[in-house]
């Protein structure tokens, strides 16, 4: 292994790295390379408000997404409701527990039903919450992404780690048949990414922009890692502990500002080693809230909502939930270096004016 991948594979907590051009690109790599074992589909259970490039990237492996319900007070399935879904799905596929937003989420009885039926439990961590933690991973692998936004932000790649040699040369065979990502693919990108949040902002529903845009991110699926990126992403390794604290600091800014508001902007119980964003449930008029902070041109956040909202008709099964009460309450706020305590200090108080105004 290269040094880098060598790294990486010692700050997760394994033995092998399957560098990538995209961390999805890892997800279609597994799928094609199971196939064969869990004929004749490869079912894939997911959170069902995860980004919808998840969802695209399965259906370019040739799998099927499978949506598990989300806690509509943290966002995260529980670990009964993966049971549930497992229990109601014909045949074992690959199961996708993740620490969402950086939150980590705990699924013991979901790991042990995953074993006794044979699942490939791919463990989600696109925030590296599992990077130098006490805790260990417990999937038969882990994907970690360098994207866009990530904490660990290269701009692209991303790595899948196992502990099994056999499958991580497999994996590394079918990556490196790849395109490396390029500028047309990067302006496909964002170009996709901005139609999405217009759509999301303003509460739309599309149906034959929401197909193209599905079909160019099911395009924009298979990418491996240029490794003239691999001195950039070192050093970014290298100053990941002073972003991580940089971003817990923020958090408890963040948590100390809205403090007045907790009844209201209510914070999440669970622990977030490494925070995305600061998230607050929001039962009542979330929207109210988010366009306060327009009004005034700051940033906040209102994704994501259920697949089910975000992709047509034949990219999901499973079961929807009856409403989307966690895509209907989320709002996120930045942790990122333009956000001071002074910078923090105004957002609280127009969020705080605008619950005078309820």
């Amino acid at each position: 292994m290269s040094v880098l991948e060598q790294r990486l594979a010692r700050l997760f907590g394994f033995e092998y790295t399957v560098m990538l051009g995209r961390a999805r690109s890892g997800l279609v790599a597994l799928i094609e390379t199971v196939h064969d074992v869990y004929k004749p589909s490869v079912p894939v259970l997911l959170p069902e408000n995860i980004c919808p490039v998840l969802v695209t990237a399965i259906r370019a492996g040739g799998g099927t997404a499978v949506t598990v319900p989300v806690s509509p007070e943290n966002g995260l399935p529980t670990d009964q409701a993966f049971i549930q879904v497992m229990n109601r799905t014909d045949n074992p596929g690959i199961i996708i527990p993740t620490h969402l937003y950086g939150f980590q989420g705990h699924y013991p009885e979901t790991v042990k039903l995953a074993r006794e039926k044979g699942w490939f439990i791919l463990e989600n961590d696109a925030n590296a919450i599992r990077i130098q933690n006490n805790d260990r991973p417990f999937g038969d692998a882990l994907l970690v992404s360098f994207g866009y936004a990530k904490p660990i932000e290269a701009g692209s790649g991303g790595a899948l780690l196992t502990n099994d040699l056999s499958l991580a040369k497999t994996l590394q065979k079918r990556v490196d048949s790849y395109a490396f990502l390029d500028d047309r693919a990067l302006a496909l990108e964002e170009d996709t990414m901005l139609k999405r949040r217009a759509l999301r902002n303003a509460q739309g529903d599309s149906a034959k922009l929401l197909d193209q845009i599905c079909q160019t991110e099911t395009d924009l699926s298979c990418f491996r890692f240029d490794h003239k990126n691999t001195d950039h992403l070192l050093a970014i390794l290298d100053h990941f502990p002073e972003e991580r604290t940089k971003r817990i600091e923020k958090n408890a800014l963040w948590n100390q500002a809205l403090a007045p508001l907790d009844n209201i902007l209510q914070p999440v119980k669970l622990k977030q080693p490494v925070p995305w964003r600061h998230i607050r449930n929001v039962p009542n008029r979330r929207h109210h809230f988010a366009q306060s902070l327009w009004k005034c041109n700051m940033d906040a956040g209102i994704n994501y909502r259920s697949l089910w909202r975000e992709l047509p008709t034949g990219y999901l099964t499973g079961t929807p939930s009856s409403s989307d009460l966690w895509g209907e309450s989320v709002l996120n706020l930045w942790v990122t270096k333009d956000y001071d305590q002074m910078h923090i200090k105004q957002a609280a108080e127009i969020l705080m004016e605008a619950a005078d105004e309820l």
